[in-house]
Order: C-alpha cells, then sequence, then structure tokens
C-alpha cells in the first residue's frame, strides 16, 4: 500500500466516529406529568419496534405486559434448570397445555419473585386476585439502546436475551397509558445495568439525569464513567461527588424478603436548611436486620420526598422558620402536601423556580453534602384557583420501610453515577448552576441505523 493510500486510510479511520468500538449506551428518560414517574424510551422485539417502560431505579428485574400484542420472532422461553433461570432465585418450573406463545410452554421457569408496580409498591400482594400480581413465563428478547460517545447519540446496538417477566395488561394500572413493561436498574444481575456491561465487558456504571421540563427528555447512560456532556458541552461527570451505597439486608418485597434490597441507600446522617440541623431521631436510620427497616433510599417510584411522620414535622418547621426569614406566605396546603406558600410571596429564579431555603443532605458525618436548591425542594401548584408553591417533601407515615426517601423532584437536573464497581453513588450539583440541564443531550442524532 503505498504512503498516500496510508495516510488517507488513517485519515478516515480518526475523522469517521467510532460507535462500533464503543461500549457505551444511552436511552432518553420521560416524565409522565400525570402519574409523576419517569420512563425510558428504547427499542424491543424482532423487528424492532420503539417501546416505551416505566423506569424503575430499585427494581431487580423487568418485566412486560406479554398479553397484548406480543409479536417477536426473536423471543424465547426460559427453560428451567439453566444459569440465567438459577439468577431468579425462586424460580420453579410450570407447564402449560394452551397453545405455545410468550406466556406459555412446557417446561419453562415460573417465578416467586413476583414483579412489582411501582404504584402499588407499598401494598400486599392480593392473593384473591392473583390476576394483579401474578408473574408466568419468564422470557427474553432483544432489546436496542444507542450508542453514545458520552455527548450524544449513535447508531442502535441490538443486545439479545434480555430476560422480561411476564405481567398481564391490568397489571399496568397506575403507569404512563404508552408504558408497556418496567425497566429494571437495581442492583441485580438481571437488571438493564448489569445485564448490558455483562454482555459486552463495560465498566459497571450507570449514569441517570431526570428531566422534569416538558422541552426535552433526560438521559440515562449504561457502561460508562463518563463523560456525560450536555450543552453546551458541560460534561457533568467532573462535579460529581461520591459517597459509599449502602446495603440494606432485607428485600422490601414480601416474596423476597429473606433476600438483600435491591435498591440503592445512601449513608445520610443529618438534613440541614440554611444551615440550621433538623432536630429528628437518627436511631431510625440503621437498618433492621430481620425486615431491612431503616435507611435513605434514592427512589424513582415517588416523585417527592418522603419522610416519617416525625422526621417530616421537624423538617417542615425548620424550613417554616426559614421561609418566615424570606417572607413566604403561608397558605392553607393543596394535597398531598402539607407546607405551601402563597406562590406572589415567593421569588423565582430565571429558569423560573423557586428562590427558596437550601436544604443540606448530610452524609459521613459531614463529609459529603447533597445540596438542593428550590429546584429540587418545591413544586409549583396551579389549580381551581389556586397558584402556591408546596414543599416538595410529604409526610411519609409513622411506620415506613424506609424513613427517608428521595424521590424523582430530588434528583431532577442532577446527574447521578451508580458505581456497581466500587459501590458508590455519586452525584453532581445542579445542572443549572453548570449552565445547562438534563434536558440538554444531544439527542438530534439520534436515527434507527445499526452497528
Amino acid at each position: 500500500m503505498s504512503t498516500p493510500l496510508l495516510f488517507f486510510f488513517f485519515f478516515f479511520l480518526i475523522s469517521f466516529p467510532s460507535y462500533s468500538l464503543q461500549t457505551a449506551s444511552v436511552a432518553p428518560l420521560f416524565k409522565d406529568h400525570i402519574s409523576l414517574l419517569y420512563s425510558i424510551s428504547l427499542h424491543l422485539k424482532t423487528p424492532l419496534r420503539p417501546a416505551t417502560l416505566y423506569l424503575d431505579l430499585g427494581g431487580p428485574f423487568s418485566w412486560i405486559d406479554c398479553y397484548q400484542n406480543y409479536n417477536s420472532s426473536s423471543y424465547k422461553l426460559l427453560l428451567c434448570n439453566t444459569p440465567l433461570s438459577n439468577s431468579f432465585n425462586q424460580g420453579i418450573c410450570g407447564s402449560c397445555v394452551q397453545a405455545p406463545s410468550p406466556t406459555c410452554a412446557n417446561d419453562t421457569i415460573f417465578t416467586y419473585a413476583y414483579p412489582q408496580n411501582p404504584s402499588l409498591r407499598d401494598q400486599f400482594v392480593d392473593y384473591d386476585r392473583p390476576e394483579l400480581t401474578d408473574s408466568e413465563n419468564v422470557i427474553t428478547d432483544v432489546l436496542a439502546l444507542s450508542t453514545t460517545d458520552g455527548s450524544k447519540s449513535g447508531p442502535l446496538r441490538r443486545i439479545s436475551e434480555i430476560p422480561f417477566a411476564c405481567v398481564k395488561t391490568n397489571f399496568l394500572r397506575g403507569l404512563a397509558k404508552n408504558v408497556i413493561g418496567l425497566a429494571a436498574l437495581g442492583r441485580s444481575n438481571l437488571s438493564i445495568p448489569s445485564v448490558i456491561s455483562a454482555k459486552f465487558n463495560s465498566p459497571k456504571f450507570f449514569a441517570i439525569c431526570l428531566s422534569g421540563a416538558r422541552s426535552g427528555p433526560g438521559v440515562a447512560f449504561f457502561g460508562s464513567k463518563g463523560p456525560y456532556r450536555f450543552s453546551p458541552n458541560v460534561d457533568l461527570s467532573k462535579s460529581l461527588t461520591y459517597t459509599p451505597l449502602l446495603f440494606n439486608p432485607a428485600s422490601g418485597s414480601i416474596h423476597t424478603y429473606w433476600l438483600p434490597s435491591y435498591e440503592y441507600y445512601v449513608g445520610l446522617s443529618a438534613i440541614r436548611i440554611n444551615g440550621k440541623v433538623v432536630p429528628f431521631n437518627t436511631s431510625l436510620l440503621p437498618f433492621e436486620p430481620i425486615h431491612g427497616n431503616g435507611g435513605a433510599k434514592i427512589s424513582t417510584s415517588t416523585n417527592y420526598g418522603l419522610l416519617e411522620s416525625s422526621i417530616y414535622r421537624a423538617f417542615a418547621r425548620v424550613f417554616m422558620k426559614e421561609a418566615a426569614a424570606l417572607n413566604f406566605k403561608l397558605i392553607n396546603a393543596v394535597k398531598p402536601f402539607g407546607v405551601c406558600y402563597a406562590a406572589k410571596s415567593v421569588g423565582v429564579t430565571a429558569e423560573g423556580h423557586a428562590k427558596a431555603p437550601v436544604v443540606d443532605l448530610v452524609m459521613e458525618k459531614g463529609k459529603v453534602v447533597w445540596k438542593l436548591g428550590g429546584r429540587n425542594t418545591m413544586v409549583r401548584i396551579k389549580k381551581k384557583g389556586v397558584d402556591a408553591w408546596c414543599l416538595g417533601f410529604i409526610n411519609g407515615g409513622e411506620f415506613p420501610r424506609t424513613p427517608i426517601v428521595m424521590g424523582g423532584l430530588q434528583m431532577e437536573d442532577h446527574l447521578l453515577q451508580f458505581d456497581l464497581e466500587k459501590f458508590r453513588f455519586g452525584f453532581s450539583s445542579s445542572a443549572l448552576t453548570e449552565g445547562t440541564s438534563c434536558s440538554k443531550f444531544n439527542f438530534n442524532s439520534i436515527n434507527n441505523n445499526f452497528l
């Protein structure tokens, strides 16, 4: 090969986007403004079709409606006594005498690890209505996500044999109308991040950046430590602060109570508002070893922060005192909130968020602090003649399993990274303070081409 030809070949290689060499994947995340839950947009089945799945940060395995027009040439029924079936821990073999389909075949796995609908997560299973709780066959099928260099989306890459538990159509109640299943991101080898990392031998990392804006979606990154670039060329991976992920010794499901939790907990030790410590009983936070009660978790199954009643009351008292110093005018609360203010008495930022007292979530005895401004602590409510800003933390009851839950509102416009190699949680400062937002990832280049 001549020297000029070699030069041209080298120039071509460095000029063409090397998506084929990338193992990182990316997908848009949407907020449903009715259910206030989040979903991920991807492609499923063969031939590939766009699909929307509820995003469950703490889910152990994904599930899908196998009853409503499930047509795919690539689905496979999960056979008993295989490595994948054994990963379900509670699997038993079952049989079916109906025509073969995604919901019926001989010698396939049934599972005791019943899927959970996040809108029903705190409810007990209704054994008298098994059609609302049952899981039949487990299947595997093709999933496709866009590749990424960290700054934009690229061609789609197919990922084969992604496991899904089957559910009946009415199991979707409470979720957004276009949702057909659930995408699990929990700390399980059956979750989507774990399967992707295993398939491509990519880093055991994933990150989410939730957007509450109607103008654009948030984003999820899989198999990437970064960069995570948002317009105008802001890499939020550079501002990450880390704290350990904690293990809860017991699952929250009555079907898998003997297994460790798949959800993500952090070592919250204190809460401050404008530097004032919220006085609460910190003995509520250590995990109870048998049932797993306690802790502070990060969850997409609720949009608002949930605080055990005594913690909530202490939190609200300090917040109201600091808000009064800003001349916020209290009004009758709008359900489900407990504290609301007249909108005209609350200053707003250029982005339209409340100028509220700053909430510090303190971890590692003060070594790590996650700061939340009004973007993540207050909600604008306009309805039935009411115009109010309400505190985006609500009373979670007297005896919740988890006394402190950071919900979707607290996460929005923060880049959150889950490092499953070192078992640590990374969070950025607010993207708004960096001159960007979670809705500013470049999905404009998204296409249906394949690697």
